[in-house]
């Protein structure tokens, strides 16, 4: 009865480290291609390179920044001189920025 039982334990772990080779070697198999970049990663870039809204031409990082921070300052420049000259203008602005954050925070307005 003890040789039996012997002959039946080694068969057990032939098996068993039988099915852990195929099933090894089936999950090497399924990984993705190294030329496959994960979304991950993809998400995580940083562009470097961006269009000019004006005129589409390609921009450096630095210049799209400063073309940003200008066309800001533009912008907050022309308001404030629309705003001392005209106090509908003022509403107007002030309606539409609170407009925009009642959008922003998911308020449903037609």
């Amino acid at each position: 009865m003890l040789p039996t039982i012997k002959i039946q334990l080694v068969k057990v772990g032939l098996c068993t480290v039988t099915v852990w080779q195929f099933a090894s070697s089936v999950t090497a198999n399924n990984l993705l291609p190294d030329a496959d970049i994960p979304e991950e990663v993809l998400r995580a870039e940083i562009i470097t390179e961006a269009r000019s809204p004006i005129n589409g031409e390609a921009l450096s990082a630095q210049d799209f920044a400063e073309l940003v921070v200008t066309t800001k300052q533009q912008l907050d420049r022309d308001d404030a001189v629309a705003a001392t000259t005209n106090p509908k203008f003022k509403e107007a602005v002030l309606l539409l920025r609170l407009r925009g954050f009642l959008k922003s925070i998911g308020v449903p307005i037609k």
